[in-house]
């Protein structure tokens, strides 16, 4: 009897746009002319490891420090996007689910009396969620460390909005430049990438900037899903982070750190679908909290569907 062999599909197309060079940590210029995905997956993995170091062992708050994660962005970025199917966008840490839940949540200030809410995204990438956001008639604005990503942005929300796409550290952003402050500020994918001697900082920089009654939405992989950076491509489940993930966070010490911050209160999703964010109460915070360690002897795939179905690796504080 003889069978039918399905057509084969054809090979992704990678973009092969001449003349791509990337700056190494070492300082040296890279051509990335020729190179397959594989190849440029295994160039990510190695910088990603060496600008991490070169990170970690600058001294806090430094100019070598902001230098080395300016420079690591811009060529993981690039190295990201040569590494995208042709024809598709970089686009980083987007999910409709998100772009739900910080609607509903401005939303309900609107509801709750808050004026005309404003949304500040720290490290907006290409502007997707800005774009969604502004959309839906809020003011939006945010800062990035990449210069790479906020040319993307520029060409997603237009050269009119330039002034609100703010290049930099986030610590330099004055609180009272704002005429209206952020009633709403969201990272995505951030936390995890600063550095643990300075995520106080930042925090602290956070609650100055938002407005009283204001919220900030922490998205960040949960240490129960390590390694959620490039390591997991080369090493095992349950391996420590070793590219720019500096530090992957259980919700206990992210909580922590919020409260230590200032914010009166600090939530989880109740639930997390495929579909949607459901957000009740704190969520149950607590109870998850008591049941990490717990859910980290389980297999990895159950641990894995736990930390993402209760919402582990998301939190919303109230300042």
């Amino acid at each position: 009897m003889s069978t039918i062999s399905p057509p084969l599909e054809a090979a992704p197309k990678f973009d092969q746009s001449p003349g791509r060079e990337v700056l190494l940590a070492d300082g040296q210029s890279q051509s990335l002319d020729g190179l397959t995905g594989d190849q440029l997956h295994e160039l990510q993995w190695h910088q990603e490891q060496l600008f991490a170091l070169a990170i970690l062992q600058s001294p806090k708050a430094s100019k070598e420090r902001s230098l080395a994660t300016a420079q690591a962005y811009d060529t993981i970025c690039s190295l990201l996007a040569a590494q995208r199917i042709e024809g598709q966008p970089l686009i980083m840490g987007m999910d409709a689910r998100y772009v739900r839940l910080v609607l509903e949540i401005l939303d309900r200030q609107v509801k709750q009396g808050m004026g005309q809410p404003r949304f500040f995204e720290i490290g907006y990438g290409c502007g997707e969620m800005l774009r969604q956001v502004r959309d839906r008639g809020f003011l939006v604005g945010g800062v990035e460390v990449s210069t790479a990503m906020r040319d993307k942005a520029l060409g997603t929300l237009g050269e009119r909005c330039a002034d609100q796409l703010l290049l930099g550290d986030l610590r330099d952003v004055d609180p009272k430049s704002f005429s209206t402050k952020p009633s709403l500020v969201y990272w995505n994918d951030v936390f995890e990438h600063v550095c643990p001697d300075e995520i106080e900082d930042y925090l602290a920089h956070i609650y100055k900037m938002l407005a009283p009654g204001g919220s900030l939405v922490t998205i960040t992989p949960n240490w129960l899903l390590r390694p959620s950076d490039v390591t997991g491509d080369f090493c095992p489940p349950r391996t420590e982070a070793r590219g720019l993930h500096l530090k992957e966070y259980r919700l206990a010490e992210v909580s922590w750190l919020l409260r230590r911050a200032g914010f009166r209160s600090v939530a989880t999703p109740l639930v997390v679908s495929k579909r949607r964010i459901y957000l009740a109460g704190n969520g149950l915070r607590w109870v998850k909290q008591l049941a990490e360690p717990l859910i980290d002897h389980l297999p990895w795939r159950v641990a894995h569907l736990l930390c993402r179905g209760l919402g582990l690796s998301c939190t919303i504080a109230t300042k």
